[in-house]
């Protein structure tokens, strides 16, 4: 490499640019395939896009996908996401919302990688800043489509940046949104209060943050969730026992230490960081995210995938790279060859595991077809809704529906007479084979349907009086 090159690359953010866009480019290209496959992982895409089309109407965040007349501030507490809205108003369409959260997702990398830069130099920058912009937890929350984290992400990569480069006050203010992004993030943001009131030896600064953080999570919880929640309720805390793991401390820690799926979460945060990570005290905000994680009964929670992992990231591989500094130091020749080489093994680490990771879906042919006799089925099935149509549906084609329809669950109770109901019998989660005019007509009687479309496993019913 000429010396010129060499030396403009070591002295520009470059490193930074390249994390960005090429992951980016990366997730783009691989939403952009899952749309035209109309592949759905889960039915959260459609939630969220019913989310937005609400605010972009100026209304308030019903969600007919979760149940009919359901608020959604009674679910999850996310209003961060009405920052979305004027993207979402000019381009109305689930699509619009995968293509953000690749932008946001590159967002979060570029901020990495320059605070990976400030804190370790010019190679860590790439090393670190490429190796987390195609890790594991970015990759899985990549897959899984559009969700709050993935707003939360690039907030929390700012707010890191400017915490490691002693910019206190705006830190403070990047770090604080986050109660905005989901009701967990108020302990993250507490742990974060006490690192900046440390770090800077700023108490009131910092410990106004922890303060911020800790009364956000509590009136969210006890407070707003409940106020919306048909139940009067947070639905999700039945999830956590604090009195049995209070009742029972020990026996709790020998669980989480010996299920193999927490444990493979703890095993990719260190590996792929290298240890480097447990030099640095912030670190200590992945606690609380662990914490409400690993004490979760719900099974879902606790291994590698989905995109709970998303918002550990920033925080893991900043927290390495100061780690890299701060061993790069030391006196001691191992730990300061650890610290030197550390960046370079955590993008190896990155690419070691990349045959396992969902972005090496792109090296298979199948990932390509996109015109197969599955998408040519769709795609007509879609053509034969009508805009402003009401659609009971399974989670399979939601996505595309919910952009032209009013969609309901096929499965939740309560849902009003629909104009058509969408079954698909390979991959919409169902038990066993279903036909669609007897399905309707066991969950509306008073209606009358016939088949309107029946190809590759799909069928489209329309109620025709």
């Amino acid at each position: 490499m000429p010396t010129t090159l060499r030396h403009r690359l070591a002295t520009t953010h470059a490193s930074a640019v390249v994390a960005g866009l090429t992951s980016t480019a990366a997730y783009l290209l691989f939403s952009t395939l899952q749309w035209l496959r109309h592949e759905s992982p889960s039915w959260d895409l459609g939630i969220f896009t019913q989310i937005l089309q609400r605010y972009a109407a100026f209304e308030a965040p019903i969600v007919h996908i979760k149940g009919a007349g359901y608020n959604i501030m009674g679910d999850h507490f996310h209003p961060i996401l009405a920052l979305l809205t004027p993207i979402f108003a000019v381009f109305p369409s689930a699509y619009t919302l995968m293509v953000l959260q690749a932008i946001l997702l590159g967002i979060s990398a570029f901020f990495v990688a320059l605070a990976a830069r400030h804190l370790a130099g010019p190679a860590a920058g790439w090393l670190i800043g490429l190796a987390h912009a195609f890790g594991w937890g970015v990759q899985a929350a990549a897959a899984v489509q559009f969700h709050e984290v993935a707003v939360g992400a690039p907030i929390l990569a700012i707010g890191l940046w400017l915490l490691v480069r002693e910019r206190w006050v705006a830190a403070t203010v990047w770090l604080g949104l986050l109660v905005f992004v989901k009701e967990d993030l108020g302990m993250t943001v507490f742990v974060f209060g006490a690192l900046v009131a440390w770090r800077s030896g700023r108490w009131l600064l910092g410990g106004g943050l922890a303060l911020w953080g800790i009364v956000w999570f509590f009136v969210t919880l006890r407070v707003i969730l409940p106020a919306f929640n048909i139940r009067d309720q947070y639905d999700y805390g039945h999830l956590l026992d604090l009195g049995a793991v209070l009742a029972n401390p020990f026996g709790t820690a020998g669980e989480i230490l010996t299920n193999e799926q927490k444990m493979l979460t703890v095993f990719m945060l260190l590996a792929s960081t290298m240890l480097l990570l447990v030099r640095s005290n912030l670190a200590l905000a992945l606690l609380p995210t662990l914490a409400w994680r690993f004490l979760s009964t719900l099974h879902g929670h606790w291994g590698p995938t989905w995109h709970y992992s998303l918002m550990l990231m920033p925080i893991a591989f900043v927290a390495a790279a100061e780690g890299a500094r701060l061993l790069a130091a030391s006196k001691h020749p191992v730990l300061r060859g650890w610290g030197t080489a550390g960046p370079a093994m955590m993008l190896g680490f990155a690419i070691a595991v990349m045959p396992q990771q969902p972005l090496a879906q792109l090296t298979k042919a199948t990932t390509w077809q996109v015109d197969g006799p599955r998408q040519q089925a769709a795609d007509k099935l879609l053509d034969l809704v009508p805009q402003g149509s009401v659609v009971s549906s399974d989670i399979s084609l939601m996505n595309g529906l919910v952009d032209r329809a009013d969609v309901y669950f096929i499965a939740n109770q309560g849902n009003p007479l629909p104009d058509f109901v969408v079954i698909d019998n390979r991959g919409g989660g169902w038990s066993s084979r279903v036909d669609g005019v007897q399905h309707a007509q066991g969950q509306y009687p008073k209606a009358r349907w016939e088949l309107r479309f029946a190809e590759a496993d799909y069928q489209l019913v329309a109620r025709v009086g």
